[in-house]
C-alpha cells in the first residue's frame, strides 16, 4: 500500500493538513512522498508504516505521532535510509494536550513509541575527532584527524576545553582536507579550543585533554519547528 495511492485510504484519498492519520492494524503503509508533506495533526500508527528506501528528500510533517501498536521503519540493517529524511514535529506553546488513548494525554511535537520505531540512516565512518592544532577565537580554520569523510556542509561541535563550560563553537565546514585534516569553517570562533598534533595523556593521567569534535550531521533528522522560540 502507498502512502500517495488514494486507494490505500479507507476514505478514498490521500490525508491531507490537519487531519488525523491512522494505520491501522494488518495495514503495511509504504510512506512513498519525497516532497514536503503537508501538516498532519495525529499519525496514529497501529499497522506497518514504512518509509520508501529511495527517496531523495522527504520531510514528513505532523503536531503528533503515535506509535501504540504497529511499528515505524526507515531504513533497516543492510539497506539503510541514505537520501535526507526530515521529521517535524509542529505545534505552538499554548496549545492544548490532546488524548490518544484513555491512558495517554499529551503535547504537540511529541513522537510517542510504546511499541517499535527503527531508523537506520547513512554510515559515517567517523563522528569524533581531536583537535590537532590549537583554534583560537577569530579563527576560521582548524585542524582534525586526516582521512575523515568530512564534506562541505557538514555542522560540527567544538566542546570547550576551558573552566567555562559554554565556551562551545558550533559550525558548518565549508572545506576539508582529507590529507591533512585542514578544516575551513563558515564562522569566526568565538571561543579558544586546545589542541595538539598528539595526545598528552601521559602528563594528566591518561586523559587526552585536546579539543573535542563532534560531527553533528546526520541524514535522518528528527526536530521541532521553531515557533515562538519555543521548541526548535
Amino acid at each position: 500500500m502507498l502512502w500517495s495511492d488514494p486507494n490505500s485510504w479507507p476514505s478514498g484519498a490521500v490525508p491531507k493538513a490537519d487531519e488525523d492519520v491512522t494505520i491501522d492494524n494488518g495495514m503495511n503503509m509504504i510512506f512513498d512522498l519525497d516532497e514536503v508533506t503537508p501538516i498532519y495533526r495525529l499519525v496514529r500508527v497501529n499497522g506497518h508504516l514504512t518509509f520508501k528506501n529511495d527517496m531523495k528528500n522527504t520531510t514528513f510533517n505532523a503536531k503528533h505521532i503515535f506509535i501504540r501498536a504497529g511499528e515505524l521503519h526507515i531504513g533497516n540493517k543492510t539497506h539503510p535510509f541514505l537520501g535526507l529524511c526530515t521529521i517535524m514535529l509542529h505545534g505552538e506553546k499554548d496549545a492544548k494536550h490532546i488524548v490518544y488513548d484513555n491512558a495517554i494525554e499529551a503535547g504537540n511535537k511529541l513522537i510517542a513509541n510504546l511499541n517499535v520505531m527503527r531508523i537506520y540512516g547513512k554510515q559515517r565512518s567517523h563522528h569524533f575527532s581531536r583537535l590537532h592544532m590549537e583554534a583560537k577565537k577569530g579563527d576560521k580554520e582548524i585542524h582534525i584527524a586526516k582521512g575523515m569523510d568530512i564534506v562541505a556542509g557538514d555542522r560540527l561541535a567544538l566542546l570547550p576545553t576551558s573552566f567555562d563550560n559554554m565556551a562551545s563553537d558550533d559550525v558548518f565546514v565549508t572545506s576539508y582536507d582529507n590529507e591533512t585534516g585542514k578544516t575551513e569553517i563558515d564562522r569566526e570562533l568565538d571561543y579558544y579550543h586546545w589542541g595538539h598534533h598528539e595526545s598528552k595523556s601521559n602528563q594528566y593521567n591518561g586523559a587526552d585533554m585536546r579539543g573535542e569534535v563532534l560531527l553533528l550531521t546526520r541524514n535522518i533528522v528528527i526536530k521541532g519547528e521553531d515557533i515562538e522560540s519555543w521548541g526548535g
